[in-house]
């Protein structure tokens, strides 16, 4: 059986299947934008949005929206951690009300999941950093798109593939398990980096 929540590397696999090569992924910003760095093959330029060191959240839904309207034959889909979206999420209205097709899966851990990773990195206290999310389908809804909530890691390819097949502003609350993050992206890279 497929571990759910999702693992960041299997979104960015799934991502990659979905898009065609001309699709659009605009990323906003949390841990799982490492894994779209070191896994996400772009097969034209301008295909993958991310301000990398700039740490802007709150980009990415916004990112997608601009990448809509100036390629509006292209499917784009925002990925954005569930801290990011809520810093921009109002604007889903503009999407909306502007017809646009756009897909936002929201990466939901109910925390600033990244910042947690830093600070447990540097060994501080995890503090203040969980928060509690609003129904995110019904969040969606309430503004005139579609929403929807994974419920296994098998669902969410056929989902993005729906989404981005339909026109129409579609958001997606998905799971996200960030628990093996310390164990690759700390210990595993130490040890290959010792070994070479």
């Amino acid at each position: 059986m497929t571990p759910f929540p999702i693992y960041p590397q299997r979104l960015v696999a799934d991502i990659r299947r979905v898009l065609p090569p001309e699709g659009i992924v605009a990323l906003d910003n949390g841990i799982y934008k490492i894994w779209f760095a070191r896994n996400y093959k772009a097969h034209n330029p301008n295909t993958v949005l991310l301000d990398n060191a700039l740490a802007t959240m709150g980009a990415g839904l916004p990112s997608a929206m601009a990448a809509h309207l100036v390629h509006p034959d292209r499917p784009v889909i925002s990925v954005c951690g569930d801290g990011g979206f809520m810093m921009n999420s109002q604007e889903l209205e503009t999407a909306v009300r502007m017809g646009m097709h756009i897909t936002v899966v929201i990466l939901r851990d109910d925390g600033y999941g990244m910042i947690r990773w830093k600070q447990a990195n540097m060994g501080f206290t995890d503090f203040g950093l969980d928060y509690g999310n609003p129904d995110f389908v019904k969040y969606a809804e309430s503004y005139g798109a579609n929403g929807y909530r994974v419920e296994s890691a098998d669902a969410l390819l056929p989902l993005l593939d729906r989404c981005i097949s339909n026109p129409g502003v579609h958001v997606i609350d998905c799971p996200v398990d960030y628990s093996e993050n310390d164990r690759i992206l700390n210990t595993e890279l130490r040890e290959r980096a010792v070994a070479i």
